[in-house]
Protein backbone atom coordinates (compact mmCIF):
# COMPACT_ATOMS: atom_id res chain seq x y z
CA UNK A 1 0.00 0.00 0.00
CA UNK A 2 1.08 3.13 -1.16
CA UNK A 3 1.37 6.45 1.46
CA UNK A 4 -0.60 9.32 -0.12
CA UNK A 5 0.02 12.05 2.86
CA UNK A 6 0.57 12.52 6.13
CA UNK A 7 -1.23 14.17 8.92
CA UNK A 8 -0.38 16.15 11.87
CA UNK A 9 -2.83 17.69 14.81
CA UNK A 10 -2.46 20.38 17.22
CA UNK A 11 -3.09 19.98 20.80
CA UNK A 12 -6.73 20.38 20.09
CA UNK A 13 -7.00 17.70 17.65
CA UNK A 14 -7.52 19.39 14.85
CA UNK A 15 -5.36 18.80 11.39
CA UNK A 16 -2.50 21.26 11.45
CA UNK A 17 -0.33 20.05 8.64
CA UNK A 18 -1.32 17.76 5.39
CA UNK A 19 2.20 16.77 3.85
CA UNK A 20 1.11 15.51 0.26
CA UNK A 21 3.88 13.35 -0.71
CA UNK A 22 4.08 14.74 -3.96
CA UNK A 23 3.67 18.27 -3.18
CA UNK A 24 4.36 20.87 -0.63
CA UNK A 25 3.40 20.95 2.64
CA UNK A 26 0.16 22.90 4.17
CA UNK A 27 -0.57 24.48 7.20
CA UNK A 28 -4.06 24.98 8.66
CA UNK A 29 -5.17 27.91 11.30
CA UNK A 30 -8.54 28.02 12.89
CA UNK A 31 -11.09 29.87 14.52
CA UNK A 32 -12.39 27.46 17.15
CA UNK A 33 -14.22 24.64 15.21
CA UNK A 34 -13.86 26.67 11.24
CA UNK A 35 -11.05 26.45 9.21
CA UNK A 36 -10.00 30.10 8.46
CA UNK A 37 -7.06 29.95 6.56
CA UNK A 38 -4.73 27.36 5.04
CA UNK A 39 -1.06 27.56 3.73
CA UNK A 40 -0.02 25.74 0.83
CA UNK A 41 3.76 26.57 0.16
CA UNK A 42 3.71 30.45 -1.47
CA UNK A 43 -0.41 30.61 -1.22
CA UNK A 44 -2.72 31.30 1.12
CA UNK A 45 -5.98 30.89 1.41
CA UNK A 46 -8.26 32.62 3.89
CA UNK A 47 -12.37 32.37 4.47
CA UNK A 48 -13.94 35.30 5.10
CA UNK A 49 -16.75 34.28 7.44
CA UNK A 50 -20.07 36.33 9.51
CA UNK A 51 -22.03 35.10 12.02
CA UNK A 52 -20.81 31.52 11.08
CA UNK A 53 -21.51 31.74 7.43
CA UNK A 54 -18.73 31.70 5.01
CA UNK A 55 -19.30 34.78 2.65
CA UNK A 56 -15.87 35.03 0.53
CA UNK A 57 -12.74 33.27 -0.08
CA UNK A 58 -9.57 35.21 -0.64
CA UNK A 59 -6.79 33.41 -2.34
CA UNK A 60 -3.04 34.82 -2.73
CA UNK A 61 -0.55 33.40 -4.51
CA UNK A 62 2.47 35.69 -4.34
CA UNK A 63 1.37 39.46 -5.57
CA UNK A 64 -1.94 37.88 -7.28
CA UNK A 65 -5.14 38.13 -4.83
CA UNK A 66 -8.39 36.50 -6.08
CA UNK A 67 -11.73 36.76 -4.27
CA UNK A 68 -14.11 34.39 -4.50
CA UNK A 69 -17.70 35.11 -3.49
CA UNK A 70 -20.14 32.38 -2.19
CA UNK A 71 -23.33 31.99 -1.38
CA UNK A 72 -24.38 29.03 0.97
CA UNK A 73 -27.25 27.37 2.55
CA UNK A 74 -27.97 27.26 6.22
CA UNK A 75 -25.70 24.32 6.70
CA UNK A 76 -22.62 26.08 5.33
CA UNK A 77 -23.06 24.03 1.86
CA UNK A 78 -21.35 26.20 -1.05
CA UNK A 79 -24.49 26.76 -3.36
CA UNK A 80 -22.84 29.15 -5.76
CA UNK A 81 -19.42 30.99 -6.67
CA UNK A 82 -18.56 33.99 -8.31
CA UNK A 83 -14.92 34.50 -9.27
CA UNK A 84 -13.76 36.91 -11.94
CA UNK A 85 -16.92 37.08 -13.40
CA UNK A 86 -16.90 33.29 -13.96
CA UNK A 87 -20.52 32.21 -11.92
CA UNK A 88 -20.41 28.36 -10.79
CA UNK A 89 -23.64 26.80 -9.49
CA UNK A 90 -22.61 23.47 -6.72
CA UNK A 91 -25.12 20.97 -6.35
CA UNK A 92 -24.88 17.27 -4.21
CA UNK A 93 -26.18 14.55 -3.35
CA UNK A 94 -28.39 13.54 -0.26
CA UNK A 95 -24.66 12.28 1.15
CA UNK A 96 -22.59 15.43 -0.33
CA UNK A 97 -20.95 14.44 -3.18
CA UNK A 98 -20.72 16.97 -6.06
CA UNK A 99 -19.42 16.70 -9.57
CA UNK A 100 -15.78 17.60 -10.53
CA UNK A 101 -17.39 20.23 -12.91
CA UNK A 102 -18.79 22.25 -10.34
CA UNK A 103 -15.91 23.01 -8.31
CA UNK A 104 -14.22 25.99 -7.43
CA UNK A 105 -10.37 25.14 -6.51
CA UNK A 106 -10.21 24.57 -2.76
CA UNK A 107 -13.75 26.08 -1.86
CA UNK A 108 -15.39 24.43 1.29
CA UNK A 109 -18.16 21.73 0.01
CA UNK A 110 -21.05 19.81 1.82
CA UNK A 111 -21.74 21.27 5.37
CA UNK A 112 -19.15 23.70 4.94
CA UNK A 113 -16.63 21.25 5.70
CA UNK A 114 -13.19 21.42 3.53
CA UNK A 115 -12.50 18.17 1.25
CA UNK A 116 -9.09 16.76 1.51
CA UNK A 117 -6.35 17.55 -1.30
CA UNK A 118 -5.53 14.07 -2.09
CA UNK A 119 -8.63 11.64 -1.48
CA UNK A 120 -11.33 14.07 -1.76
CA UNK A 121 -12.64 12.96 1.56
CA UNK A 122 -14.33 14.96 3.85
CA UNK A 123 -11.97 15.08 6.96
CA UNK A 124 -15.26 15.30 10.29
CA UNK A 125 -14.41 16.08 13.81
CA UNK A 126 -11.18 17.78 12.22
CA UNK A 127 -9.48 15.30 11.38
CA UNK A 128 -10.94 12.59 13.78
CA UNK A 129 -13.32 10.21 10.37
CA UNK A 130 -12.46 10.29 6.90
CA UNK A 131 -15.99 10.42 5.49
CA UNK A 132 -16.11 9.34 1.62
CA UNK A 133 -19.51 11.40 0.00
CA UNK A 134 -19.36 9.07 -3.17
CA UNK A 135 -20.14 5.60 -0.76
CA UNK A 136 -22.00 7.50 1.41
CA UNK A 137 -19.88 5.81 4.40
CA UNK A 138 -17.30 6.90 6.81
CA UNK A 139 -13.41 5.03 6.04
CA UNK A 140 -13.30 4.00 10.05
CA UNK A 141 -15.79 3.04 12.84
CA UNK A 142 -16.95 5.63 15.09
CA UNK A 143 -15.67 5.18 18.81
CA UNK A 144 -19.83 5.36 19.85
CA UNK A 145 -20.83 2.29 17.96
CA UNK A 146 -22.06 -0.33 17.95
CA UNK A 147 -24.92 0.02 20.46
CA UNK A 148 -23.98 3.38 21.96
CA UNK A 149 -24.89 6.43 20.49
CA UNK A 150 -23.77 5.66 17.22
CA UNK A 151 -25.92 3.16 16.51
CA UNK A 152 -25.29 -0.20 15.12
CA UNK A 153 -23.24 0.42 11.75
CA UNK A 154 -20.11 1.80 12.78
CA UNK A 155 -19.14 3.49 10.01
CA UNK A 156 -22.95 4.89 8.62
CA UNK A 157 -23.24 9.04 8.21
CA UNK A 158 -26.35 10.06 10.04
CA UNK A 159 -27.85 6.56 10.64
CA UNK A 160 -28.69 6.57 6.90
CA UNK A 161 -31.41 8.91 7.34
CA UNK A 162 -31.31 12.14 4.87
Amino acid sequence: MALLCTYTYDPLDRVSTLNPLAQVLSSRFYDGEQLMTELLGDRQRTCIRAGGQLLAQQSREGEEVVTTMVASDLHNSVLHASEDGRQVDIAYTPFGHRQAEQTVAALPGFNGEQPDLVTGHYLLGNGYRAYNPVLMRFSSPDSFSPFGEGGLNAYAYGLGKL
